[in-house]
């Protein structure tokens, strides 16, 4: 299935969640401040993946896939990505997501774990290994974006900053939620810059939180919530016929 060989990376990230309204305001602020007019866009639903009993959520483990458009009359193709909780000898940062990525190129929107090459990867999935990955939900998003140049004392560093405007939808379209997220990635130079970048939207917008969980985790609860719906409401069910065969039958022995 996979017809190029898996790259890694290091993600290492901070995302804020806010309100529409607020991400507004502070893409405008930025895109003053950085003196140009040109940010990037792009909407690429994503499809999630996990085990029927979410055995890669338990184990710190997201599975995506993405199709890709193509560039140049070449066609798009479509992208799994894996992605592993990871540790740094660097300061630890409030809220700051550090995950290892692999990336591979796929036939088909079908996610393939036999695939994965990385020895880390492998070891980490290999309880999983006989285990097929189920669609849980997707993301659709359309993401705004561009490179912040920081400068702290003669420090230099980068930042991608990502609007993310959209919603989370389970597999079988049975609930949502509403998606107004700010992305601070890392691309150069040292962790404290995302502190800047994120002390800065915290004064620009009220409603900004930090927000400790990734997207496959929100979706995750998003199903779990859901599923806790669910069982309240079969429960619930069950208790009102119960109730109604005691009453039914209590009737019946009143006349007799």
């Amino acid at each position: 299935m996979i017809v190029q060989k898996n790259k890694s990376e290091i993600e290492t990230e901070l995302k804020i969640k806010l309100s529409p309204k607020d991400m507004e305001k502070v893409l405008q602020k930025l895109i003053k401040e950085k003196g140009e007019s040109e940010v990037f866009h792009k909407f690429t639903p994503r499809m999630y993946y996990d085990t029927p009993n979410f055995l890669l959520h338990k184990n710190g483990i997201s599975l995506r896939v993405q199709y890709n458009l193509g560039k140049n009359g070449h066609l798009g193709e479509h992208e799994q990505t894996l992605k592993l909780e990871s540790t740094s000898d660097a300061p630890p940062v409030s809220g700051v997501l550090r995950r290892k990525e692999y990336h591979s190129k796929l036939k088909n929107h079908q996610p393939d774990l036999q695939s994965i090459t990385d020895r880390e990867a492998i070891k980490v999935l290999a309880p999983l290994k006989c285990k097929k990955p189920v669609h849980i939900f997707t993301a659709a998003i359309e993401r705004r974006f561009f490179d912040l140049k920081l400068q702290c004392g003669k420090n230099h560093g980068i930042v991608e900053m990502t609007f993310d405007s959209g919603y989370l939808v389970l597999s079988d379209n049975s609930a949502y939620q509403n998606f107004s997220e700010i992305e601070v990635e890392l691309k150069n130079g040292r962790t404290n810059f995302i502190e800047i970048v994120r002390d800065k939207i915290i004064r620009i917008a009220s409603s900004a939180k930090v927000q400790t969980l990734s997207k496959a985790k929100q979706g995750i609860h998003l199903q779990w919530r859901h599923n806790g719906q669910n069982e309240l409401l079969n429960h619930r069910q069950s208790m009102s016929e119960a109730a109604d065969t005691t009453e039914s039958l209590f009737n019946k022995a009143a006349v007799i």
